[in-house]
């Protein structure tokens, strides 16, 4: 140990500092058994962690979890890296922190395997299960645990060696996976070895559960629901307006958060017998302040517009008397309004497309998906979900539909693709299937049309064995749900674009992009997201017509600056 650099030796001697990243990279400095290249790219990757976290090496603690559960957010695309080169910049980012000695790192590759571990590897036959315990039998290996000792606290060192030495992405998932492959491998294997207990990570519950409800409470929501969903059209009290299945799910979901309120305010769940006991005029006072509270007071339009659906509930279902209607509707009124326009996690989604770089990043994800599609010899079921990730992408790039209506988008019902060069294909949705029961029509671009009629009578005829009517299908042919299709489009947009954006906000998207083009032409963004008033696009958007105004502006100002600058004449 005498050769080690002064700069390690006085970090490891400090009992008060905290080594941070910089005194990994001031250590390599003084490694001279490494060769100038190997300590250039280990001095590299420290630096571009620190910027990754957009951080000063001198200000990251050397904590290897921490910089793990920060590094998981970081969207390699997004910052203009490929998957490739950051694995390569955290591969040699642990690199470097082993070789500087300031704690220790879990490198389990080049440890050599027992006899007795390559025997039991050798005898699985599932290379998924070989690999997946592969990183367990090299652990044990090195610490001389034959594979019959392997028990729960086996499991549990292995696990917090894994945690806390390396960078592994989301531990618990990789602890749970280890002992669910490892009960595989016992169940498998002839020798006698023990299985051990699969962990479990719950989420902590935030809702009062479903079943701890009273039956007749649930059964009233039943009814209420299906009444509602216009079951009987004909009944004298049939509601005027039927609601749409994903209406329902929601309404469901408000009386359900209604119910937790109250449980949390001190009420037994089983005190809640029938929906009037959400509308009595002190119990509805503390659902309100209940919900009032979560939001620190703040203005919030999941509580307002809970608040207007209990008192809907009131006047339609449970009938009360006007009196008690219009103390409801006076509590109401004490909840804070919120501001018109987007809410602060749209603008949030929104700013990412400040940098220009990720408008046609999104744009070109569509083609780029096709050819990957198009490059499968024989197409399977993944091949279905990347055709459909590229369609899916492109129709609301170009329109922007509600999820439930692009879900739904059946061949030769609303999609009319036509195969002559000069055609016009058309997407077309009837007013009765449209949220605001307005006719929708949009030209489909001749790109996007020979996508679909290559996908509808090529590539999934290849899957699932026919010609599909729906768009969205699984591997067996069975129409895909919407909440699939909406999970499909954010993870292909987040991993292959660097983008996180819902199938929803495709429509601010869409309002973004007109009236940046066009400042101030709201009435082109009301007839392509189809709002019924004008007055309900310009409440929503005004606010990004604003930072345009601002931007004119700006520009007025620098240009007036400009103008009184002196001119320099150049020196003869």
């Amino acid at each position: 140990m005498t050769n080690k650099p002064k700069a390690q030796t006085s970090v490891c001697n400090s009992t008060t500092a905290v080594n941070t990243l910089q005194h990994v990279h001031d250590v390599l400095d003084g490694l001279e058994s490494l060769s100038v290249t190997r300590r250039r790219d280990l001095r590299s990757s420290i630096k571009r962690v620190a910027s990754l976290l957009s951080e000063d090496p001198q200000h990251v603690a050397l904590d290897l979890p921490a910089i793990s559960a920060r590094l998981a957010t970081v969207n390699a695309v997004a910052v203009g890296l490929s998957r490739k080169t950051f694995s390569n910049i955290r591969s040699d980012f642990m690199a470097a922190v082993k070789v500087s000695g300031l704690r220790p790192v879990l490198h389990l590759a080049k440890t050599p395997l027992k006899p007795e571990w390559q025997q039991l590897i050798a005898g699985l036959s599932d290379r998924g299960t070989r690999t997946g315990i592969s990183r367990l039998a090299r652990f044990c290996s090195g610490l001389d645990v034959a594979p019959e000792q392997v028990d729960d606290a086996v499991i549990e060192r292995f696990f917090v060696a894994v945690r806390d030495n390396s960078l592994i992405k989301r531990p618990n998932d990789v602890h749970r996976k280890v002992a669910l492959l490892w009960n595989e491998v016992v169940r498998l294997s002839p020798l006698n070895l023990q299985s051990v207990t699969v962990p479990s990570f719950p989420r902590a519950l935030t809702r009062v559960k479903w079943l701890l409800l009273s039956d007749a409470f649930r059964n009233e929501v039943d009814a209420y629901l299906s009444w509602c969903a216009g079951h009987d059209a004909f009944a004298a009290d049939a509601r005027p307006r039927t609601l749409g299945p994903q209406t329902l799910r929601l309404r469901r979901h408000q009386v359900h958060t209604a119910v937790n309120a109250l449980v949390e305010s001190g009420m037994e769940p089983t005190a809640v017998t029938t929906l009037a006991d959400l509308v009595r005029p002190e119990n509805f006072k503390r659902i309100v302040r209940r919900r009032h509270e979560t939001v620190g007071g703040r203005e919030n339009i999941f509580n307002r517009d809970l608040a207007g659906i209990l008192i809907q509930i009131a006047h339609q279902w449970v009938n009360v008397d006007t009196k008690i209607l219009a103390e409801l509707r006076r509590l109401v009124s004490k909840i804070p309004a919120p501001m018109v326009g987007l809410t602060d996690k749209n603008k949030r989604f929104l700013r990412q497309f400040d940098d220009p770089a990720a408008l046609p990043r999104l744009f070109d994800l569509p083609r780029k998906l096709w050819a990957k599609v198009k490059r499968d010899p024989e197409p399977n079921f993944r091949t279905l979900i990347d055709a459909q990730a590229a369609l899916a992408v492109g129709i609301l790039c170009y329109m922007p539909v509600r999820l439930q209506n692009l879900a739904d988008l059946t061949f030769d019902k609303h999609l009319f693709v036509r195969e002559s060069p000069k055609a016009i294909s058309s997407l077309e949705l009837s007013a009765a299937e449209v949220k605001n029961r307005m006719d929708l029509a949009f030209d489909i671009p001749s790109e996007l049309a020979k996508m679909l009629i290559e996908y509808r009578n090529k590539i999934a005829p290849k899957v699932i064995g026919h010609r599909p009517d729906r768009l969205f299908v699984n591997a067996d042919g069975t129409a895909k749900k919407a909440s699939t299709v909406a999970t499909t489009i954010s993870a292909y947009l987040s991993r292959r674009a660097g983008i996180v954006l819902t199938a929803h906000q495709f429509r601010h998207l869409a309002a973004k992009v007109l009236l940046d083009a066009e400042p101030g032409s709201f009435e082109t963004v009301r007839q392509l997201l189809g709002h019924k008033s004008l007055k309900t696009t310009v409440a929503a958007y005004a606010g990004i017509d604003s930072r345009r105004a601002a931007r004119h502006h700006q520009r007025l100002v620098e240009e007036a600056l400009a103008a009184e600058r002196p001119v320099r004449r150049p020196e003869i």
